[in-house]
């Protein structure tokens, strides 16, 4: 059996359920390890304050990895870690590329959320799925137009949301290959999302450990999505959830169950705990 020390985890589609929450059975396996001497870490796609909510059950709470990367905080300090901001000329060259296609887009900056919308309709739509799906908690400001708050603020990620235009998103894909220095992923089917180069799960991961001086092959990772590869790929041990993308499943040493049948608690019964439950 390898001695952890670290277990990191995605949080939509792995250790939440599908109501987007930690399933009492994915609380009390992480709970069991933590009495081992085993530190849990969160790491997202979401905004960070999306984010914190979801810890305190926690003994020991660590810092969250949201924004697939881009920046490491402390939910109950406030202390960031590590951040990675996306140089202001570029953000106006992604929102260039966006608005071409009039697609609906979130700027997740360090303080808030910045959601951009076109009519009423749209803006009500998304308030209630972004409330729904994530969270209240964050401040989220509705505009039409960024470009002044982008140029005045400190941005982590862009979130394109567009369920029904995967067509059209693997467009602005194309056209985002040719923006310099940014890193390209997705979270869920109807996303695109864009950081600053460097940024992303993998780099987070490895920046931690090194803070926290844990070896890599001491790390077990969950995930789920294309935006969970980097850090599947660094730990020591990673998990693909049942219901991850194959490329996911392709690259994990192990797969569990779906994150509604609690697989993070069943890899974590299996791998660590010694508890033999079929998967």
């Amino acid at each position: 059996m390898k001695n952890y020390k670290l277990i990191v985890t995605d949080m939509d589609g792995t250790v939440l359920g599908e109501d987007h929450k930690i399933t009492e059975e994915n609380k009390i396996a992480l709970k069991e390890a933590e009495k081992k001497g085993i530190k849990v870490v969160f790491a997202t796609g979401r905004f960070h304050d999306s984010a914190k909510e979801h810890v305190n059950f926690l003994d020991n709470i660590m810092p969250i990895i949201s924004s697939n990367g881009s920046i490491i905080k402390h939910p109950i300090t406030n202390e960031v870690l590590y951040s990675n901001f996306i140089d202001k000329g570029i953000c106006l060259k992604i929102m260039d590329i966006i608005d071409e296609y009039n697609l609906r887009y979130q700027v997740y900056t360090d303080k808030k959320i910045l959601q951009k919308y076109e009519t009423e309709e749209e803006k009500r739509f998304m308030k209630e799925f972004i409330e729904k799906n994530f969270s209240d908690k964050a401040e989220i400001v509705f505009k039409k137009d960024l470009r002044e708050d982008v140029k005045n603020s400190n941005v982590l990620k862009f979130n394109v949301m567009e369920i029904k235009k995967q067509d059209i998103l693997d467009k602005v894909r194309a056209d985002l290959q040719f923006v310099n220095n940014i890193e390209i992923t997705s979270s869920w089917k109807g996303n695109l999302e864009m950081m600053s180069e460097g940024s992303h799960k993998g780099n987070a991961v490895e920046y931690l450990c090194n803070l926290l001086e844990i070896d890599r092959e001491q790390i077990i990772a969950f995930g789920d999505n294309y935006n969970d590869l980097s850090m599947i790929e660094f730990a020591g041990t990673g998990v693909a959830m049942g219901n991850a993308e194959e490329d996911v499943k392709n690259i994990a040493n192990h797969i569990t169950d779906k994150n509604g049948n609690s697989g993070v608690a069943k890899a974590i019964n299996n791998l660590i705990l010694q508890k033999v439950i079929s998967i």
